[in-house]
């Protein structure tokens, strides 16, 4: 085993939290690549056959609706599993490369005969899964119920609840946000213009500290 896959094994013992063995099994059934930023992953209509883990960058997936917008779907962060979860089905969003990304990518019936043969690979599957349904169901029912303004002050407390719960590093891309929650740019400024100058959120060089959590949690309507 050379150093890379011995690191690749070692990265699946910790994510599966399995032995080395099967972090072994894992990495020899892998295959992995590095994208660019911007780099397509897997085009919106494909059918796709192999399931993929983030290792290490920033992956995006989104879909052009039949109206012609882009909407977002998802944001996928490394130990994320995502792509040919349904072998053959044509994808229903494109899958992008955020940042410099490097993804380990399995034939879809070789990781599901791992995960039957070692139930701690399907543990994490069937949570991978669980976690993205309900982001999903999340960003749906923001859609359907919150004004677009709720919609941004929404999105930023969930991104600093993904870390302490009161920062949100580095200062997000204005235009990200927007496309996020399905408004437009000009909509994510002025909200957060509003909130700054109520002293809810403080903007620094590296991010916005939110200041006051339980009154911004207040304006999501």
């Amino acid at each position: 085993m050379g150093a890379s896959d011995f690191d690749l094994a070692t990265r699946f013992a910790k994510l599966f939290a399995c032995s080395e063995a099967v972090a072994a099994e894992l990495a020899a059934a892998a295959s992995v690549r590095r994208h660019a930023p911007g780099a397509p992953i897997v085009h919106q209509g494909e059918a796709c056959n192999r399931l993929m883990v983030l290792l290490d960058g920033h992956v995006r997936a989104a879909m052009v609706t039949l109206d012609g917008r882009l909407l977002q779907l998802a944001e996928h962060r490394p130990g994320d599993i995502f792509g040919g979860v349904d072998p053959g089905r044509e994808q229903a969003a494109a899958l992008t490369a955020a940042t410099p990304s490097q993804i380990a990518s399995f034939a879809t019936a070789d990781f599901y005969a791992l995960a039957e043969r070692h139930a701690g690979v399907g543990v994490v599957l069937a949570r991978a899964m669980v976690r993205q349904f309900g982001a999903l169901t999340q960003l749906v029912s923001a859609r359907l119920t919150l004004s677009s303004t709720g919609r941004v002050h929404a999105e930023l407390l969930r991104m600093a609840r993904e870390a302490d719960g009161r920062w949100i590093r580095p200062l997000p891309v204005l235009s990200d946000v927007a496309l996020r929650v399905q408004t437009a740019r000009e909509t994510v400024s002025r909200a957060v213009s509003a909130l700054e100058r109520r002293g809810i959120i403080m903007r620094h060089e590296d991010g916005f500290e939110i200041v006051a959590p339980a009154r911004l949690e207040a304006l999501i309507v």
